[in-house]
């Protein structure tokens, strides 16, 4: 929280208006990757923690238990990073070109050096997909404060190259190369966490195949088409602005979004970190658990969300009062006030999909459709007029897609698959 308070001043300051609209489209394109990824790392995380409950694992001296679950759990960590070593790949091969073509052909392109800063960016987040399987694997096991403090350092080493590189005047360069640093970090963190239950479980599930297409593919593509709509959701609205608006415009919305995901982004850490929880849970069929976590934690992201996103509203739109130097650089209040109502009313709804994720089944798949279509037709309808209408048909959309719809599948899908679960005295009905 305290970097991200100093970076955003640092934007302001170090950057260009168009540069600060290159910054935060170049996020937006790089989350393109959600169309190769396919959704799985989600399914990552539950696939490793359905295997690692019936296991004893220590990480210093490795995994116990069955022969049968050994290989079992041996099998899907293999799987898991060689699906990833592939998606690294796929992801320098066509994200590079994707914003090249984008930057290169907008009326705006020209307006700041971004060719070798979108190099170097691509290289990053090939390699960091990789990195943050391994991750996901920490976390599957149970460990999850262990993956969390990876990312804690991660994050920190991210934010320190950042400030030390816009103070240097390295611009554009500043989010890469402090990108690139975070990543050497998390990795050597997270293959000193792995080594040993990797090492001690190496020999086992060499005969056990992962059938993608059975224990896979049921629950991913449901994943993956929630995920690809998801970046219609949340990602496309900002090169939408630089297209149509231009490089400052879009810097402003840009800011916006940024202010309200790093808002939705923190809150909702009180509810990814018990993803891997809820699939053991769900695996040994404690409902009863499940709900008393889910009712704990869903108010505390609640409120946090609420707290801050107020405290975004009143004090941000000041600042070029404030500070002169600001002025035409910060979002109005309006634009800020919806993007903060949909990352309060998302909270609700990311409780509620990690907590149905956690049976390995997508049941908000109709609702990110819905939603994705009703912001690729808004965006096309309200593109020419001004962010705020953008900003607010996000609301208006999230609202009744997402809230409203998201509500009532949440509580049928749980009082179903839990009663049927009881009826049947096994594990929620399969993958679908």
């Amino acid at each position: 929280m305290a970097g991200g308070l100093i970076i955003v001043p640092l934007i302001l300051t170090c950057l260009t208006s168009a540069e600060q609209g290159f910054y935060y489209t170049f996020y937006s394109i790089l989350a393109l990757q959600v169309f190769l990824e396919l959704g799985f790392g989600a399914v990552a995380i539950q696939m490793v923690a359905h295997e690692a409950a019936h296991l004893k694992i220590d990480l210093t001296s490795g995994a116990f238990g069955t022969a049968h679950y050994l290989d079992r759990f041996s099998a899907t960590i293999r799987f898991v990073r060689k699906w990833y070593m592939l998606l690294s790949v796929l992801i320098g091969i066509f994200l590079f070109p994707a914003g090249f073509y984008f930057f290169s052909t907008s009326a705006g392109g020209s307006s700041a050096a971004w060719l070798g800063p979108w190099t170097i960016m691509v290289c990053v987040a090939a390699v960091g997909v990789f990195v943050n399987s391994l991750g996901s694997i920490v976390e599957g096991m149970g460990f999850v404060a262990e993956a969390v403090r990876v990312r804690l350092w991660g994050s920190a080493t991210q934010i320190i190259f950042t400030i030390a590189g816009l103070l240097a005047g390295l611009r554009l360069y500043s989010v890469p190369i402090a990108g690139a640093c975070a990543l050497i970090i998390n990795y050597n963190l997270v293959r000193r966490l792995l080594y040993s239950v990797i090492r001690e479980t190496r020999k086992y599930g060499r005969n056990t195949r992962i059938d993608w297409r059975k224990d896979v593919l049921p629950f991913q593509w449901r994943i993956a088409l929630s995920w690809m709509s998801g970046w219609f959701i949340f990602n496309a609205m900002v090169p939408v602005a630089f297209r149509q608006l231009g490089p400052e415009e879009a810097g402003r919305f840009g800011l916006a979004i940024s202010i309200s995901g790093f808002i939705s982004a923190f809150a909702s850490n009180w509810l990814s970190t018990k993803a891997a929880i809820w699939g053991q849970m769900a695996s040994r069929n404690e409902w009863k658990q499940m709900d008393a976590l889910f009712w704990k934690v869903t108010p505390q992201a609640l409120c946090i969300a609420a707290l801050a996103s107020a405290g975004t509203v009143f004090i941000i739109p000041h600042l070029e009062e404030w500070i002169p130097r600001f002025a035409g650089r910060v979002p109005e209040w309006r634009v800020l006030l919806m993007l903060c109502s949909a990352t309060v009313m998302n909270q609700i709804l990311f409780a509620e999909a990690f907590y149905l994720r956690a049976h390995k089944r997508e049941p908000f798949l109709a609702n990110s459709v819905f939603l994705a279509a009703a912001m690729a037709i808004g965006l096309m309808c309200f593109s020419h007029s001004s962010v705020f209408s953008i900003a607010s048909m996000y609301a208006v959309v999230l609202f009744l897609g997402g809230l409203v719809w998201g509500n009532i599948v949440f509580f049928y899908c749980r009082f179903h698959w839990h009663r049927d679960s009881v009826l049947l005295g096994n594990a929620p009905g399969g993958l679908y």
